[in-house]
């Protein structure tokens, strides 16, 4: 059998894996694979009509055709192609969110076109593939995609046990005044979630504190008030374990707030309309509404932030206390190595 008309065996089967995987996608699998929110910021899409799923199942049933008639270079230019309009799919994806079944596919492509271009080269007189250029750029491209992934799964830490439920999210330094009254306040309300991230050292070890205390019953007012007087033991301490998964945990909710543009706390996320704001809405007669996030004004001076979801520092018109559950007089704001002065 003369080899230039060898069944590409590898690429075969790649392709054929791909395929299925892409219909099976295409129809509606029942498995959630995906983490991210570009499972579902892709799945609607379409070129002219038609599921890009659908189309790279064609894609990959083409490819497998010319696999088993050993058309390894059409099948390599054919494989480039895709790998070339996978590459364009994974830059928007790292300039939006990544996807994981896409990401499963991009595998699917890029060791089919290996494949293809190995078997190409094996059948001409240099034997050898070389490197190439466009695998290159697909692997750079999908390395920051598995990394945007692996930082979605990185989530915001509250030292509260309500996290999922509570529509309301507050980030809190323990060494900030306003952030300590503000939970004096809202110390109680079950749909309230607190974050802590450390402005200095020295609340680490206060929210280390504040675990302790919680964990025995008392309230995130008591746990804060009594946390007041803890103060940095240093020496080992500083690098056990619990430490430095407790460093690392806040640290990731001190960056959600820089990523959300604010650099001072209390920083309020709201999840919908609490249900204290209805309360108070139906209390004054007023109607409001909000989607799955609301900007919601707090007085002039107060929480600082900045994207969807986060408390803004206008003060509302028709009275901020109809809004916020928070004084205009207490708000305020801490940021830096001295947050906020006593």
């Amino acid at each position: 059998m003369n080899r230039s008309h060898e069944i590409v065996t590898g690429a075969l089967c790649l392709a054929l894996l791909g395929a299925a995987f892409c219909a099976w996608s295409a129809l509606g699998n029942e498995v959630n694979l995906c983490v991210t929110a570009g499972c579902s910021l892709y799945q609607d899409t379409s070129v002219a009509g038609i599921s890009l799923w659908w189309l790279g199942a064609g894609a990959f049933a083409v490819l497998s055709f010319l696999a088993l008639l050993g058309a390894a270079n059409w099948g390599r230019s054919l494989a480039a192609l895709t790998l070339a309009g996978d590459v364009a799919l994974l830059l928007v994806m790292a300039l939006t969110a990544p996807c994981i079944s896409c990401l499963i596919v991009a595998v699917f492509f890029a060791l089919t076109y290996v494949s293809f271009r190995q078997a190409a080269a094996a059948r001409s007189r240099s034997g050898k593939a070389g490197r190439s250029a466009l695998v290159l750029v697909w692997g750079l491209l999908f390395i920051v995609n598995l990394g945007a992934v692996a930082k979605l799964q990185a989530n915001v830490w509250a030292i509260t046990d309500n996290g999922r439920e509570a529509s309301v999210h507050m980030y809190f330094s323990p060494s900030c005044s306003s952030c300590r009254e503000g939970i004096a306040r809202l110390s109680g309300h079950v749909d309230v979630a607190f974050y802590p991230l450390a402005e200095n050292d020295t609340d680490v070890y206060r929210v280390a504190h504040m675990l302790r205390r919680l964990n025995q019953g008392d309230s995130m007012a008591e746990a804060l008030t009594r946390a007041q007087n803890v103060t940095s033991p240093g020496g080992l301490a500083d690098w056990s374990l619990d430490m430095i998964w407790l460093r690392f945990r806040m640290l990731r909710n001190k960056s959600h707030v820089f990523l959300a543009g604010s650099h001072t706390v209390p920083f309020f996320e709201y999840h919908g309309l609490p249900s204290m704001l209805v309360k108070q809405s139906q209390g004054s007669g007023q109607r409001g509404s909000a989607g799955p996030t609301a900007n919601i004004g707090a007085p002039a001076g107060g929480m600082t932030g900045g994207g969807a979801g986060a408390v803004s520092t206008q003060k509302p018109q028709g009275g901020a206390s109809d809004v916020l559950p928070l004084e205009p007089q207490i708000a305020g704001q801490c940021g830096g190595p001295a947050p906020c002065p006593e």
